[in-house]
C-alpha cells in the first residue's frame, strides 16, 4: 500500500514524498519567475537603447531567449540531508543584451562585444566606460562612439608604424647589405617603451635610428664605434689632437 505522503513522479518512475514534490515545485516557479524577470528587463532595456539611439545588430546584440528543458536536478539540502535527483521540466534562459565595437589588441583590431547592466533608468558598462557609475542611455552611447574611434585610431597608428618601419629596414638593408638591420625595442624613464631600428655591422659598430611615423622620418638615436672604444687613452688623446 503506497503512503499518502508520497506520489509517483512520471517523468523516471519514482517516488516522490509531499515535501519533494513540493521542492520540485518552487523551482519550477522560481524559474518561471526569474525568466518573466529577465524577459522583462531584457525588452526594457533594448527599448532605451535604441530609444537613445543606439542601432540594434550594429551598436549592440540581444539574443535572450527563454526556453522549456527538461534535466535532471539534485534538489534538496545537504545540511540536513534532504537532498534527492528527479527530472524536472522548467523554463531557462540565455543570452543577453551585448555592446559591439571593436578592440585592439595591441597587434590586431578584434570586434568584441560588453555586458551591459541596467538600473532603473540608467545603464553601465564598465569596460566602455572605465568606471563603475550608471550613466543615461544616451551618454553610454557617446562613450561607446569614444571608445570605438580610439580602438580604431589606434589600430591605424599601429599599421602606419609598422610600415614606416618596415621601410627604414628595407631601405639600409640596400644601402648596406653586409649589415644586420632589424627592430629592437628600447625603454626611457620618459617615454616608457619604444622601437628603434639599429644597423649592425660586421665589426660590431651600429648605428640605431628612432622612428617618428607621423612625419615619416627616422633620426640618430645611438652609435657605437668598435674601433674608438677599443683605443686606449693616449691613443685617443693623438687622436683629438689631429682633429
Amino acid at each position: 500500500m503506497k503512503n499518502v505522503g508520497q506520489q509517483l513522479d512520471l517523468f523516471v518512475g519514482v517516488l516522490l514524498t509531499q515535501e519533494q514534490q513540493e521542492m520540485v515545485n518552487n523551482h519550477i516557479d522560481r524559474c518561471n519567475k526569474n525568466a518573466e524577470y529577465y524577459k522583462h528587463n531584457n525588452q526594457r532595456l533594448e527599448q532605451m537603447l535604441v530609444g537613445a539611439g543606439f542601432i540594434k545588430d550594429i551598436d549592440f546584440v540581444n539574443d535572450f531567449e527563454t526556453k522549456t528543458v527538461t534535466r535532471d536536478l539534485t534538489l534538496g539540502y545537504t545540511w540536513n540531508n534532504t537532498t534527492f535527483e528527479t527530472e524536472v521540466t522548467y523554463v531557462e534562459t540565455k543570452g543577453s543584451v551585448r555592446l559591439k565595437s571593436h578592440y585592439f589588441n595591441t597587434r590586431e583590431l578584434q570586434e568584441r562585444e560588453f555586458n551591459v547592466d541596467l538600473d532603473g533608468d540608467k545603464v553601465q558598462c564598465t569596460s566602455i566606460q572605465d568606471q563603475y557609475r550608471y550613466i543615461k542611455p544616451t551618454t553610454l552611447l557617446e562613450k561607446l562612439r569614444i571608445y570605438d574611434e580610439k580602438q580604431v585610431n589606434s589600430y591605424n597608428e599601429y599599421v602606419k608604424r609598422n610600415s614606416f618601419k618596415a621601410s627604414v629596414i628595407e631601405k639600409y638593408t640596400k644601402l648596406y647589405p653586409n649589415a644586420v638591420v632589424e627592430a629592437k625595442n628600447e625603454w626611457s624613464k620618459y617615454s616608457g617603451s619604444f622601437e628603434i631600428v639599429e644597423v649592425k655591422f660586421p665589426s660590431g659598430s651600429y648605428i640605431q635610428f628612432s622612428l617618428n611615423s607621423y612625419n615619416q622620418t627616422e633620426s640618430l638615436y645611438k652609435k657605437y664605434d668598435v674601433q674608438f672604444e677599443q683605443m686606449s687613452v693616449e691613443e685617443l688623446l693623438n687622436k683629438f689632437n689631429n682633429q
